[in-house]
């Protein structure tokens, strides 16, 4: 024990307070729950359209493997070939530990995982994983913005939404810029490398060997953006994949008993959710509750029973994301510590 604990000098070893803020984040989170009435939470319970939640459970694997196919296409000019078991393996895997450990490192355990099974570049595969996300994050922009410019706001939402509606207007010109700059990367594949290596002039002289090696390897995973047809479809996929969530959403609004009238409300309770998503918290607990019941007072829901439907939400949302990782780890019988241990080995990736 004493080994363990102290270093070479005698002295205690530093804890990282990086494995120590999660742990105080959850008490947080545990105490503002308790705060709360649960007397009737069983009574709630037994309302709940059972075989809606089962249905919003199995289409929201199904749109997970709509992640796959999304994440296959960034693939394809890169004319790699993976196998789709090892695609699921990774992708699932890496949605298993989002929801478990915060800031989203899912997305190095998918890069990781694909190059252990297929011997793909970490960097690469990162890079992909970047690209998946980047394009997401601009149809969510959109769809917000979209919403926003419908108006359909119930009136206790209104004043709320009027000071975010004042920058929607500068939201879109943002976006805007942001696409043209993509398709501005396929017209002239050079510009992006040059930016690239622009940015890496403040690096020290001795870093940059290493430094250009591994963009170098990162930007090939960004080779799609060489291509316009394979942003556009980056788009598109990204906005099916979004509508796909809001009717997931919707289902589970319809299984607690929740029911509005057309897919506004649940198109918006979507958008809320994923830009809660952002805070690093574990599981998305708290963050993810609040953005729910925020939304669901607009309409008129009692703070309590919002609660209880954000409460059956992120369950089903945990279910459906953890369930298909520990399937195909147990499948493919890969310890998940040591894969976690083998993160630790990414800077010999880097070399």
């Amino acid at each position: 024990m004493q080994k363990n604990s102290l270093n070479k000098r005698g002295k205690f070893k530093k804890i990282n307070i990086a494995w120590l803020w999660p742990f105080l984040l959850s008490g947080f989170i545990l105490y503002a729950f308790l705060r709360h009435d649960f007397s009737a939470i069983t009574n709630v319970y037994q309302q709940i359209a059972w075989p809606l939640i089962c249905l919003s459970v199995g289409f929201n694997i199904f749109i997970l493997y709509f992640r796959v196919y999304k994440w296959a296409i960034i693939f394809k000019p890169m004319n790699r070939r993976f196998t789709y078991f090892n695609m699921c393996l990774s992708l699932f895997t890496g949605g298993l530990v989002n929801m478990v450990i915060p800031a989203r490192v899912g997305g190095l355990v998918q890069a990781f995982l694909i190059r252990e099974k297929e011997n793909e570049n970490f960097l690469t595969a990162l890079g992909t994983v970047a690209m998946i996300r980047i394009f997401d994050s601009i149809m969510l922009v959109f769809f917000g913005i979209l919403i926003l410019l419908i108006r359909n706001i119930p009136q206790a939402g209104d004043e709320y939404f009027q000071s975010i509606f004042k920058t929607a207007g500068t939201a879109g010109l943002f976006l805007a810029l942001l696409v043209m700059i993509l398709f501005a990367f396929t017209k002239s594949p050079k510009t992006l490398d040059k930016l690239i290596y622009l940015l890496l002039v403040p690096v020290p002289n001795r870093f940059k060997p290493g430094t250009k090696n591994a963009v170098g390897r990162f930007r090939e995973g960004l080779i799609c953006l060489n291509f316009a047809g394979y942003v556009c479809l980056g788009l598109l996929l990204s906005l099916i994949f979004w509508l796909l969530c809001g009717v997931n959403v919707f289902i589970l609004l319809k299984a607690t008993g929740l029911e509005f009238e057309g897919m506004l409300p649940s198109f918006l309770i979507l958008v809320a959710q994923a830009f809660s998503m952002g805070i690093p918290a574990p599981a998305n607990i708290g963050p993810y509750h609040a953005a729910t019941v925020t939304v669901l007072s607009f309409y008129g829901v009692p703070a309590q029973s919002a609660l209880y439907a954000a409460i059956v939400m992120h369950a089903a949302m945990f279910i459906s994301n953890t369930l298909p990782g520990l399937f195909y780890l147990w499948l493919d019988k890969t310890p998940i510590l040591e894969t976690l241990k083998g993160l630790k080995d990414v800077n010999q990736t880097l070399r």
